[in-house]
């Protein structure tokens, strides 16, 4: 099976590049924002509470998205494993997910992190945002997600970076570059 964790700070092209290598790969492809969004829009009392903690550029806590990704992670036979988009962003939910993945005798292939600047960010999310009528979308949220993102993400890296499995592309080339690029890693597994 091929498990792949696609990391990278909101606006670095992660949801972007892990639709293109799942579809290449065959892999099933979970977005942890698409699970908690599909919540919020279900107006469900999960998806109120995660709705608030967003609206504020906060992150979901580990409880709740190791129980979506639980539920969305069972066997699936017509794929050749997953692509996380956006999860694991804890040690704590990186550990957890080692372990679901462990009980059915699987393990974690690679892990991409997508590096971009953060003006780039910032530009890149204000602009999605103009498209896509997202309410986080706002520079004061985006800068406070970006900062939550990288302090919190850091002992992540850490953590893969000592299992050998983290490889750190630049997400400021283009798409179908930085696609080629983590396809050659995919490919040299």
């Amino acid at each position: 099976m091929l498990n792949i964790i696609m990391l990278g700070p909101p606006g670095s092209g992660k949801g972007t590049q892990a639709k293109i290598i799942a579809n290449e790969c065959g892999i099933y492809h979970i977005s942890t924002g698409d699970c908690l969004r599909t919540e919020m829009q279900a107006g469900s009392d999960i998806g109120k509470k995660i709705s608030g903690i967003i609206a504020s550029g906060g992150l979901v806590s580990d409880d709740i998205v190791n129980d979506l990704i639980m539920q969305h992670t069972h066997p699936r036979p017509h794929f050749n494993g997953c692509l996380f988009d956006g999860y694991p962003r804890t040690k704590a939910q990186a550990v957890f997910l080692d372990q679901l993945l462990s009980d059915r005798g699987e393990t974690i292939s690679v892990v991409i992190d997508l590096d971009v600047d953060s003006e780039s960010l910032v530009q890149r999310i204000l602009e999605r945002g103009k498209s896509s009528g997202r309410l986080d979308d706002t520079e004061s949220v985006i800068r406070k997600r970006l900062e939550v993102y990288e302090s919190i993400t850091a002992e992540l890296k850490v953590y893969y970076q000592k299992q050998g499995k983290l490889q750190i592309i630049s997400g400021i080339h283009s798409i179908e570059d930085t696609a080629s690029k983590i396809q050659h890693i995919i490919d040299h597994l």
